[in-house]
C-alpha cells in the first residue's frame, strides 16, 4: 500500500527516564524547583568533541505548571549547561520558558551541544525546573493539581536525543522557525538540524510552533514575540502561517489586507532585533482536502499560494521559500511516494523530509547535497528521490 512507506513520528522520539512523581510516561505532576525531566539513550563510547542533538516539546496541562527550565547535559560526571543557551528575565536564568495551559502553546527547545569529555554507556540530558515560579506568577507547589506538564505528542515529536558525530570546525548558523502543524508534523525542524550537520553546519534552531496559527495570531503570541526578540544572531527566519492564508489573500487582497499587514509586522519584529536576518515567507502546498482548501481546483489553490507568498514577501521586503513547488514536483515525478499524510492535507514523513531538504538548500544557497545525508527514518531510495527533487528546485532559483 502507498501508506506503507510512511513511518510513525514516534519512531523519532526517545523514551524519557522519570524520577518519582511521574503520573504516566509522558506527564508529570507537582514539579517544583530542582525537579527534572531526564532524557537518556544508550550509546557506545562517544569521544570528547562529539556533537549531540537534543530537542523537546513540553506543554503545560495546568495553569500552575513550572515557568522556567534549564537544559543541562551530563558531561564528565557533572550536569552542565551551555552558556549560549541560557537567558535571563529578571526572575531566573533559564534555557526556555513555558506559558499557561490556557494558551495551549507547547514550548519547543532545540540545541546541538558539543561534549567536553568522553561519554560511555548512556547519554543523558535533563530539563530542570530552575525557578520557584509557576506560569501565573505564583509559587510552585508539589500538591497543586494544576501543576501538570507533559511531553507533547499528537503529531509533535516529543523528544530527540542522538549523537551527530564530530564537528570541531563546523560553523554555526542560527535560524528562527515560526509556524504551525505544516512545520512541526513528523519533526521537520529536527530533520533540518540533522541534515545541516551532515553538510558540515551546526544549525541552532529556535521555534514557536502552534497548530492552526495565522500570521495575525502569531503576532500576539507571547512565545512567538519572545523568540523573535531573543538575543540570538538569527541569519534566517522562516515564517509560516495558516495553510490557506497566502492563497486567500492573493484572491482578495483588499478584504484580507490584514493578512499582509500581520506578515509585515511579524517580519519587522524579526528585523528590528536582527537587522541582518533574511526573512522568508514559506510558500506551502496545495492539498485536495477541504475541497482544495476552498478553491475551485487544486491547480487554482496552488497558483494562488504562489502568487500570495510572493505578494507577502514583496510587501515586507522578504523572500519566498518555495516548499510547495517541491511538493508538486515530487508528486508528479514520484506519485507513489506520498508527501501528504492520511488526511490529504498535512505533510507525511516524506513531506517533512522534503521540506527540510528545501529549507536547508535555501539556507546554504547550494544546489546539491554533498556526501552522505541522513534518511531520517525513510527508505534510502525514497529519501534520495526527495533530495533530488529539492536539488532540482534549488537549481531554478
Amino acid at each position: 500500500m502507498k501508506h506503507s512507506r510512511i513511518l510513525l513520528a514516534a519512531a523519532l522520539a526517545l523514551l524519557t527516564t522519570l524520577s518519582a512523581g511521574a503520573r504516566k510516561p509522558d506527564s508529570r505532576t507537582g514539579m517544583v524547583e530542582g525537579d527534572a525531566w531526564v532524557f537518556s539513550t544508550p550509546v557506545s563510547t562517544l569521544p570528547a568533541g562529539t556533537c549531540i542533538q537534543f530537542g523537546v516539546n513540553l506543554e503545560n496541562a495546568g495553569t500552575k505548571a513550572p515557568l522556567h527550565y534549564k537544559v543541562e547535559f551530563e558531561d564528565g560526571g557533572q550536569w552542565v549547561s551551555d552558556p549560549a543557551f541560557v537567558y535571563e528575565d529578571g526572575l531566573s536564568e533559564y534555557s526556555f520558558r513555558t506559558v499557561s495551559s490556557t494558551f495551549r502553546h507547547p514550548s519547543t527547545f532545540m540545541a546541538v551541544y558539543r561534549l567536553a569529555n568522553e561519554v560511555s554507556d548512556t547519554l543523558r540530558v535533563r530539563c530542570r525546573v530552575c525557578s520557584p515560579f509557576a506560569t501565573d506568577g505564583s509559587l510552585l507547589s508539589a500538591d497543586e493539581p494544576e501543576n501538570v506538564v507533559s511531553v507533547k505528542g499528537k503529531h509533535y515529536v516529543g523528544s530527540v536525543l542522538k549523537p551527530l558525530g564530530p564537528g570541531k570546525d563546523y560553523p554555526e548558523e542560527c535560524v528562527l522557525l515560526v509556524g504551525n502543524s505544516f512545520t512541526y508534523f513528523f519533526g521537520e525542524p529536527f530533520m533540518l538540524q540533522e541534515i545541516a550537520f551532515s553538510q558540515g553546519t551546526i544549525l541552532q534552531v529556535n521555534a514557536s510552533l502552534k497548530g492552526g496559527q495565522t500570521f495575525r495570531q502569531h503576532c500576539g503570541l507571547e512565545m512567538t514575540i519572545a523568540q523573535c526578540e531573543l538575543e540570538r544572531p538569527y541569519r534566517f527566519a522562516f515564517l509560516q502561517g495558516q495553510s490557506q492564508e497566502p492563497a486567500k489573500y492573493a484572491a482578495a487582497p483588499d478584504s484580507l489586507a490584514d493578512v499582509c499587514k500581520a506578515f509585515c509586522e511579524l517580519s519587522a519584529m524579526v528585523k528590528e532585533a536582527h537587522p541582518d536576518c533574511r526573512v522568508f515567507a514559506e510558500r506551502t502546498w496545495a492539498y485536495p482536502a477541504l475541497e482544495n482548501g476552498g478553491f475551485a481546483s487544486l491547480e487554482e489553490f496552488d497558483s494562488m499560494l504562489d502568487k500570495g507568498a510572493a505578494m507577502l514577501a514583496a510587501a515586507a521586503g522578504a523572500e519566498v521559500s518555495y516548499v510547495g513547488r517541491a511538493f508538486a514536483a515530487s508528486t508528479k515525478a514520484n506519485p507513489d511516494l506520498l508527501v501528504l499524510d492520511h488526511d490529504y492535507k498535512h505533510q507525511s514523513l516524506a513531506g517533512s523530509y522534503l521540506k527540510a531538504c528545501v529549507t536547508w538548500l535555501t539556507i546554504s544557497g547550494k544546489t546539491r547535497f554533498e556526501g552522505p545525508v541522513p534518511n531520517c527514518g525513510l527508505i534510502p531510495a525514497d529519501a534520495a528521490a526527495l533530495r533530488k527533487t529539492a536539488e532540482s528546485l534549488a537549481r531554478k532559483r
